[in-house]
């Protein structure tokens, strides 16, 4: 009894008795809020379910927990009322469950009294309050796949922000009813996907309009161009200074735009590059670090094999070693059968004369002496058979050895020759790698002395309001638009820009020719909901989880109810409808979700410690992870999807090798829990954050390369840019914040 009854919690519930209780509205709400995480299908202690009364009646493992019409003999009853040694709750309890007042115990009571009948569950609205201004923490993070955007969430408001130019580019007020648990840019960037409460939305970027409008910058100061020009050496065919006058803009006769301190006229930044040329830099890149990655698993493949080949090869020397002794010895071991033969043969002869006297002797009658020779040659016989099978059976065990060796050499033989080909495709297929790279790497290597060298020259150079962007209009008609703060191209257009040529005089004489610029260029684009997902049945609970397919036809979705369910659903991005949907893929909810790089199979983590890699085609498991201790926080595919890494609230992210299905490092050295990771593009390296207050980059071997330390709060998301300049993270103190990937130095963090 006792066994059934500790677990259970009841927490009280303000009301008096009703005359006519009803089960779902008056009972039900305090055994959900704290006896049915204990008890129901999933989560079944002492064999108790508690979801209905009729589960109830039927009871556990001490038999039914209530009798209707009998309180006084229901044991849920006598353990509220703390008899018989039963004590409902227990004390410390984890659930923070508190003893039954005398209303609700009547309420129970009377409940029971009445028949404990069954009601009908009515859905209820969930009336959600607005978050106080204090309610700004940041949970969830996420980037576009250029590391162009960046979005978190703080309360129920969502923030994008453009990392390019360090600024706001657009905020979602009041972007769901409750906190925002979950963010995912589509892998073109086009689309947002939010999670939140029984909902998801998904968002569409809309580009804003051109409009006509003046560069907002002046003339700058002639003397310090020339200071400029002279100190530099450089021809400036063009300036500006930014409205503030802090910065200067010059288009200079090597191709290049560049902006220079106004007070000191040092140089601040060369500007280069285009649009076409920044994206191929980034796919060159990502080709770069995905070669290496390749080269450095299939040496580690060849060193794997290398070293069975090794244990292979000490065993081919013990068959080996096996065969040549057994051959040696065999020959006398045969030898030594014909005597133990022939000794046998004369047994046999002495006991058949023997017999034969015996059967000579008259009426049969034999004398003592002749049943004395029969017994010592028939005692001789057996000595004989005996020494002829023992040498028998040594010819048969050394060859019987001599074949299990040579057997054994066949089979090290063709194992080592199956290893011989695989280490020869492992090193072939790094050699293609490294040719991959090589050729990668001189082509970005070109790509960047042509940008130096580009012959095209700009005629006009001009700021935004904010001196935040740098436009300059090219000779080829071209308007190239750059961050200020990063040196990043932007924005590209053709015939977008106009340019006017005045002539001034100057006190001496002089004539100075200006071009001014005009351009036609937006602002920050848009984001407009596109639809929201929040049919009935879809969501239990909160969307912890959101993430688009790398197609970006698929949004993957997970959540549940808390110590309950698991629950993936899957939508079509463009029509909004279900694709397929799989519930209680775990007991607990899910809290994280990836698909892997050929988007044929999703890894799910969740509360229940648990991850599971799951074919999405037949919805059949592929891997069951078990590793963690406590709730799988995060978890992500590397880049050629061989490796699979989950981060866990008890401090620990393992590492999972996916081709043979095991764990391959547990990586140590976090305090508190590892609430978000992802793999820095196509590379080995994770970016993790955690409830430490750091942010650190690990290997999948559990080697650190860098560590953000002592940061102001509990840092709740990460994520990086796939060459791995830039990091962002955000946590309880709201700030969203942008690190240096190399230095790990701060360079801005975003309020709300």
């Amino acid at each position: 009894m006792k066994s059934l009854l500790k677990p259970l919690c009841l927490l009280a519930l303000p009301g008096a008795a009703l005359a006519e209780p009803d089960f779902y509205r008056d009972v039900f709400p305090f055994l959900k809020a704290n006896c049915v995480s204990c008890h129901n299908k999933t989560t079944t202690k002492a064999g108790l379910n508690m979801e209905t009364p009729e589960l109830m009646i039927k009871g556990g493992d001490s038999g039914p927990s209530i009798i209707p019409g009998k309180s006084a003999e229901s044991l849920i009853v006598t353990a509220s009322l703390h008899k018989e040694d039963m004590e409902m709750p227990p004390p410390n309890n984890k659930s923070g469950a508190v003893n039954l007042t005398p209303a609700e115990i009547a309420l129970l009571k009377q409940w029971i009294d009445l028949g404990a009948k069954s009601s009908t569950q009515t859905e209820r609205t969930v009336a959600l309050k607005a978050f106080a201004a204090s309610i700004d923490p940041i949970y969830t993070v996420a980037m576009t796949k250029d590391g162009r955007y960046a979005a978190c969430g703080r309360s129920n408001d969502i923030f994008i922000y453009d990392l390019a130019a360090r600024r706001v580019a657009a905020q979602i007020p009041d972007a769901h009813r409750a906190l925002v648990q979950s963010l995912a840019f589509s892998p073109d960037g086009t689309r947002l996907a939010s999670g939140s409460f029984r909902e998801v939305k998904i968002w569409q970027v809309q580009p804003s309009k051109a409009s006509a409008a003046p560069v907002a910058s002046k003339p700058a100061d002639a003397a310090l161009v020339k200071k400029i020009a002279d100190s530099s050496k450089l021809a400036v065919l063009a300036s500006a200074a930014s409205a503030d006058g802090k910065t200067i803009a010059t288009a200079c006769a090597d191709g290049s735009v560049r902006l220079w301190d106004a007070s000191t006229a040092k140089p601040i930044i060369e500007l280069r590059g285009n649009l076409a040329a920044a994206k191929k830099i980034a796919e060159l890149e990502w080709t770069i670090a995905r070669n290496t990655l390749e080269q450095a698993f299939q040496k580690s493949e060849a060193d794997r094999i290398a070293k069975q080949n090794t244990a292979l090869d000490e065993l081919l020397k013990k068959a080996n070693d096996a065969i040549t002794s057994m051959k040696k010895v065999l020959p006398e071991k045969q030898k030594a059968v014909p005597p133990t033969t022939t000794a046998k043969n004369d047994a046999q002869k002495a006991v058949d004369d023997v017999n034969a006297k015996i059967k000579a002797v008259p009426n049969g009658k034999p004398d003592a002496t002749l049943d004395r020779d029969l017994k010592t040659a028939q005692d001789k016989l057996i000595t004989a058979k005996m020494s002829e099978v023992s040498a028998l059976a040594a010819v048969s065990a050394t060859e019987s050895n001599i074949k299990d060796a040579e057997d054994d050499v066949k089979r090290i033989t063709d194992s080592k020759a199956k290893n011989a080909k695989a280490i020869a495709d492992a090193n072939a297929a790094g050699a293609t790698a490294k040719t991959a790279q090589d050729k990668a790497t001189a082509d970005l290597t070109a790509l960047k002395q042509q940008i130096a060298k580009t012959p095209t020259k700009a005629l006009a150079v001009g700021f935004s309001a904010d001196a935040g962007r740098v436009a300059a209009l090219f000779e080829d008609g071209v308007l190239r638009v750059w961050a200020a703060a990063t040196g990043l191209v932007i924005e590209e257009t053709s015939g977008g820009a106009a340019g006017t040529t005045t002539i001034s005089a100057g006190p001496d004489g002089s004539f100075t020719a200006v071009k001014s610029l005009t351009l036609s260029a937006g602002g920050a684009p848009a984001w407009t909901l596109e639809r929201t997902l929040n049919e009935k049945g879809f969501f239990a609970d909160r969307v912890n989880a959101v993430r688009f397919s790398p197609d970006g036809k698929t949004l993957a979705t997970g959540g549940g109810e808390l110590s309950r369910t698991g629950d993936i659903t899957f939508f079509d991005v463009a029509s909004g409808k279900v694709v397929r949907t799989w519930k209680e893929k775990h007991s607990d909810t899910i809290l994280c979700l990836d698909f892997s790089p050929d988007g044929k199979l999703l890894a799910s983590g969740a509360a229940d410690k648990i991850t599971r890699v799951t074919d999405i085609a037949s919805g059949k498991q592929v891997n069951l992870f078990e590793g963690h201790t406590h709730h799988v926080m995060s978890l992500a595919f590397r880049a050629d999807g061989r490796v699979l890494a989950t981060a866990g609230a008890e401090g620990v992210v393992n590492t999972w090798d996916m081709i043979i299905g095991e764990r391959k490092k547990k990586v140590e050295g976090w305090t508190k829990e590892v609430t978000s990771l992802q793999f820095i593009g196509a590379t080995n390296q994770i970016v993790t954050a955690a409830g430490d207050n750091k942010v650190r980059i690990v290997t999948d071997e559990g080697s650190e390369i860098r560590s953000i330390a002592n940061l102001p709060d509990y840092m709740q998301a990460t994520a990086s840019t796939p060459n791995g300049a830039m990091l962002i993270g955000g946590g309880e103190d709201s700030f969203l914040r942008v690190w240096d990937g190399t230095s790990g130095k701060e360079l801005v963090a975003f309020g709300k």
